[in-house]
């Protein structure tokens, strides 16, 4: 159990601080280019300029229109310096240049992590050509498996909680270093995260400024990968044959084991839960502990959506079909086919429920879906994934007696 471990390791937090205000004290030893007028010029050129202006009231189209020498500080503010610290803190921060030089640490970050390949295989969340729908059918391939070898198999998934809010600063920055992200990033990320504050509003009453000690700001493009960072030495199972998947914060382990006895199968699990639960201790990652009951997230929005859009999509609706069909599109459609070709597994019965609003191009849109998933996931480059041989599952024939998937 997580329980019998205490709940934070005090020594190791000194130690962490210490060095970590011993590195950053020292002169920055890297060649890191500095940002460059082309770069902002490429950045600005890309900006949405449908987007809302931010607290300060400046648009991306405005940003867009900014002179050369109006780009050149744009630049020369995300060098690491005092005005980055300046630039980046949400005290009064011109909102809309923040988002920009945060893009260009993004980049940078993105390039060091990424490129060099320092993101763990199991990860696969905030990262290219990957996704949640990727990750499960990883297990429910396992488990698929373990079906035709009589092998049983048995999973524990982790709730972080309020998982971004609560990233240790002072271990962020340790980790970065330890990743060897250059010098010059790590401080303009450590002046991204610093002396940030919040209010408690309710009506026209606000509480008194307090300082946010830890976390990643919510809705910044940098802080998913902060995130990453900040897991990605989060501990391997020791036991042989304990697999760790994860998803941002959603972390699982699963084992199989074709011996009857579940000692033999709990035994391994239970180290590897171990391992885990210290790692979380000794990094302040704290776990909600409490049980979830599992449900169709698939049929609970699609009755949601029947009952609330009938009316709007009705035949006595004065919509036209047009948009009729966009509202289908965008609010039925990708939530009762997401993930599709993962729930393919699932008995005809149960294919035949979620197909409640017999919608005549729905069989369709999962076939063509599922058919691009497989193609990818055969060429994946990620280990993890080549772990498992991915094959399309046996086409299951529908209400219709169409298929969901491309037969193999």
């Amino acid at each position: 159990m997580l329980s019998r471990f205490p709940p934070h390791d005090i020594a190791h937090i000194s130690r962490i601080e210490e060095e970590v205000l011993q590195k950053t004290s020292l002169e920055p030893k890297d060649d890191l280019a500095p940002v460059s007028l082309s770069e902002v010029q490429t950045l600005v050129k890309s900006l949405n300029t449908r987007k809302a202006p931010g607290l300060d009231g400046i648009s991306n189209k405005a940003i867009k229109c900014f002179s050369i020498p109006l780009l050149s500080l744009l630049a020369s503010t995300s060098q690491g310096n005092h005005a980055t610290s300046c630039q980046l803190q949400t005290d009064q921060p011109p909102e809309r240049s923040g988002q920009a030089i945060r893009k260009i640490l993004k980049t940078r970050l993105s390039d060091h992590l990424l490129g060099k390949g320092l993101i763990i295989d199991e990860q696969f969340g905030f990262r290219p050509a990957h996704s949640c729908p990727q990750q499960v059918l990883r297990l429910v391939e396992y488990v698929s498996e373990g079906f035709e070898t009589e092998r049983s198999t048995v999973a524990v998934f982790f709730d972080v909680a309020k998982a971004f809010d609560r990233v240790w600063h002072a271990g962020l920055i340790y980790k970065l270093y330890s990743l060897q992200v250059p010098d010059r990033l790590i401080i303009t990320i450590q002046n991204y995260l610093a002396n940030r504050h919040f209010t408690f509003r309710h009506e026209r009453t606000h509480s008194t400024r307090r300082l946010i000690r830890a976390g990643v700001p919510q809705g910044s493009t940098l802080s998913p990968l902060l995130y990453s960072a900040y897991t990605n030495d989060v501990p391997r199972p020791s036991s042989s044959g304990v697999q760790l998947a994860l998803f941002a914060d959603d972390t699982a382990l699963f084992y199989g084991n074709r011996n009857r006895s579940t000692r033999f199968t709990l035994l391994p699990l239970q180290r590897a839960i171990d391992e885990l639960g210290q790692w979380f201790r000794k990094w302040r990652i704290e776990v909600n502990p409490t049980n979830q009951q599992p449900y169709n997230s698939s049929m609970k929005y699609c009755t949601f959506y029947k009952a609330r859009l009938g009316a709007v999509l009705g035949r006595k609706s004065k919509l036209s079909r047009r948009n009729k069909r966009t509202i289908y599109k965008m609010c039925i459609r990708t939530v009762m086919t997401y993930a599709s070709p993962v729930f393919a597994h699932a008995a005809p019965k149960a294919l035949h429920r979620l197909q409640g609003l017999r919608t005549p191009h729905y069989s369709k849109y999962m076939k063509d879906a599922s058919k691009r998933f497989f193609d990818i996931a055969g060429s994946h480059p990620n280990a993890s994934r080549a772990a498992v041989d991915y094959q399309p599952p046996h086409p299951t024939p529908s209400v219709g007696h169409e298929t969901y998937l491309r037969s193999t």
